[in-house]
């Protein structure tokens, strides 16, 4: 991971809180990138499961690292934007893999392509079924929504943008999404990519928590939106609340 000139320099942030069995093959993963400028930083919430151990053995591929006690995810991942001095920012999150070694490469490759350069550029995310298979999951096109339309795992953005925006860390599950709506109302581009950025590990906090995610998707939802679209989106939280409580969901 040497760094050159001729390329942007992407920072790749991986925050982590006891996940031992998980963080050495996002940590190889990065390592095995064949884009030549990368800055890897690794946020660590104070493990105490030898998850610790494990960055120290896997130092030599990481940049930067720090393990310090924090107020949850969202925190985590504003130390890791705060220590970033790259021109794109990515979070891969323990357990999370690149989709293959060349992958940060095709990304950047795609937007040097674009005639105008984006401050969000995303693609679609593949997630590991218990069998094994894979699953893609496809983003959608930029806009608007009522929930996240992407995986922030496969997305890249400005470094400047994510200084200027941070994660709001009142929210445990649904910083993400405000982050990318406040993108979009502050007239931010966004570029969708037409193939996966990442492999997605289910058992990340938000996945697990369903409706609770939901409910604060409701919260940002009244904090941000006005008009007609607010009072559109609420009605979808809603009806999927409803639904999910019907199939037992929590």
């Amino acid at each position: 991971m040497n760094q050159l000139s001729a390329q942007p320099l992407v920072t790749i942030v991986t925050v982590v809180y006891n996940a031992k069995e998980n963080i050495a093959k996002t940590i190889r993963n990065v390592a095995s990138q064949d884009y030549n400028s990368i800055e890897y930083i690794v946020v660590d919430g104070g493990s105490s499961d030898g998850t610790v151990g494990v960055i120290q053995e896997c130092s030599s591929w990481i940049t930067a690292w720090i393990s310090e006690k924090d107020d949850g995810i969202y925190q985590a991942m504003n130390k890791g934007i705060r220590m970033a001095s790259g021109e794109w920012i990515c979070f891969l999150n323990a357990g999370d893999c690149f989709v293959g070694p060349d992958t940060i490469s095709m990304v950047m490759r795609e937007t040097a392509r674009l005639p105008e350069q984006p401050d969000v550029i995303y693609g679609n995310t593949y997630v590991e079924k218990i069998e094994g298979q894979l699953s893609e999951r496809v983003a959608q096109p930029p806009g608007n929504r009522h929930r996240m339309y992407f995986a922030h795992q496969s997305a890249f953005v400005r470094s400047s943008v994510a200084k200027r925006y941070l994660f709001d860390e009142n929210y445990r599950l649904s910083s993400d999404f405000k982050f990318f709506k406040q993108c979009y109302y502050g007239k931010q581009t966004f570029v969708r990519l037409n193939f996966a950025v990442t492999i997605y590990d289910l058992h990340g906090i938000s996945n697990l928590q369903r409706v609770k995610g939901l409910r604060e998707n409701i919260s940002v939802v009244k904090e941000l939106d006005r008009g007609v679209r607010k009072y559109v989106f609420l009605l979808r939280l809603y009806f999927v609340i409803y639904w999910q409580r019907l199939r037992g969901k929590q």
